[in-house]
């Protein structure tokens, strides 16, 4: 059992909706303890009227989520991700809920799964 997702950031994007008025980050990660696990989290300020929670789809490795930042921290992503990093960073979450990996790294679940995320880290390689 695990409640602990280690994912590689692929890509990040800033978007603006202009309905219901929000900025956020958009990261597309790969998991890395999780096989063909794929994660989409959208990083948020501390005002933002979303849970800090995690979907996980039930037919594959498929998982969206959101982070809540401290406001200090969210102004200042964009400018970590406007350097140009030689590895990419990586997202640890700690979620609510143990989830079943078996020994090939496949995720067993049988229904969809939606968990509070306890906390997070992200590491971004400065050197």
């Amino acid at each position: 059992m695990m409640n602990k997702l280690e994912m590689q950031i692929q890509s990040v994007e800033i978007r603006f909706d202009n309905n219901p008025n929000i900025l956020y980050y958009n990261l597309s990660c790969s998991l890395l303890n999780v096989y063909k696990g794929r994660c989409d989290l959208f990083l948020v300020n501390s005002n933002t009227n979303l849970k800090q929670e995690l979907l996980i789809k039930h037919n594959r490795a498929i998982m969206e989520g959101n982070l809540i930042a401290d406001d200090h921290f969210f102004q200042k992503f964009h400018t970590l991700f406007s350097m140009k990093f030689d590895k990419p960073g990586r997202i640890e979450l700690y979620i609510a809920e143990n989830l079943k990996i078996n020994n090939q790294g496949v995720l067993e679940i049988k229904k969809e799964i939606i968990t509070s995320i306890k906390n997070y880290k992200i590491n971004l390689p400065l050197l």
